[in-house]
């Protein structure tokens, strides 16, 4: 199993006002958002995100080349997952680790690389 930690998302109060700022970071591109609810911007090589929730304070976001190849590796290391792999309501495909103090790990399909804002490619 190759897996690599690609980003973070941070559970904030207000969304918007997050956004707002994390947008002035240097080069710093919005890849998702969902108006009040969730923003994904790239900066650099990572990936951050901003979810509007109150359950934990932040989550790590581990992606991976075959998200049920890595399910079935968990499952044999005793590793206890939410559930299967899910689909969740805006497309993306992954799946929830529990940590023992709560922190939660989520492992996703591996995505293609994304052209830089403004649709350039190098």
């Amino acid at each position: 199993m190759s897996i690599s930690l690609v980003g973070a998302t941070l559970h904030v109060a207000d969304v918007e006002r997050s956004l707002a700022f994390y947008q002035r970071l240097p080069g710093a591109s919005l890849m998702f958002h969902m108006n009040g609810r969730f923003a994904l911007l790239r900066i650099g090589a990572g990936r951050l995100g901003l979810l509007k929730d109150d359950k934990r304070p932040f989550h790590l976001e581990v992606d991976c080349p075959d998200l049920d190849a890595t399910y079935a590796q968990l499952q044999e290391l005793g590793v206890k997952t939410e559930g299967p792999p899910t689909v969740r309501p805006w497309g993306e495909r992954d799946l929830w680790v529990i940590d023992p103090d709560g922190n939660l790990v989520e492992f996703g399909q591996a995505r293609a690389p994304q052209p830089p804002a403004g649709g350039a490619t190098a």
